[in-house]
């Protein structure tokens, strides 16, 4: 079987990790409704947003300080530099918006978070709370824009380039 560069295993279950709470936190607020009924209140609902969106920051900084211990992969050519530029980019957007989305959301409810129902972190009393709203919203928004296009962009690889960028982070090398 031919080699390719590959993610650690602990960057890629961080990185589905990370994806997977990403949508749950998107999907209990897209169908709060349906989703209080089944969870029994709209109070279950927006505390495992904020438990799940709490879960996400701290993986993004576990993220963060594996990339810096470990690196990343060299999976695209050298010669291929608009690609190299889009792919760093979007990336390290992705990364910044999966610090600023949680923090604001933080930041703008001026409440304790609750996590799980286990901990809880208390509330630090900001003038801003509009603010850090618009900003917590702008961000999710921003932050699904980019994701689609980063799924997009391995789907790309995959289906028209037929290169190992997407399977750098699904398989083994073995």
């Amino acid at each position: 079987m031919q080699k390719y560069p590959q993610y650690s295993s602990k960057q890629k279950w961080i990185h589905w990790t990370s994806a997977l709470l990403v949508i749950m936190v998107t999907m209990l607020l897209l169908i709060k409704v349906t989703m209080s009924h089944i969870l029994g209140g709209m109070a279950i609902v927006y505390l495992l947003h904020k438990s799940f969106g709490v879960l996400v920051l701290l993986l993004t900084i576990w993220r963060i300080m594996v990339i810096r211990s470990q690196g990343v992969p060299d999976v695209l050519p050298k010669d291929k530099k608009l690609q190299r530029i889009l792919s760093k980019s979007t990336q390290g957007v992705i990364y910044l918006l999966l610090l600023i989305t949680p923090l604001s959301g933080y930041l703008m409810s001026g409440r304790d978070i609750n996590i799980f129902g286990l901990i809880s972190i208390p509330a630090i009393d900001m003038p801003y709370h509009q603010m850090f709203h618009s900003l917590h919203l702008i961000s999710s928004y921003v932050l699904a824009i980019l994701v689609i296009f980063h799924v997009l962009g391995a789907l790309y690889h995959y289906f028209w380039v037929k290169d190992k960028v997407l399977q750098s982070m699904l398989s083994s090398n073995d």
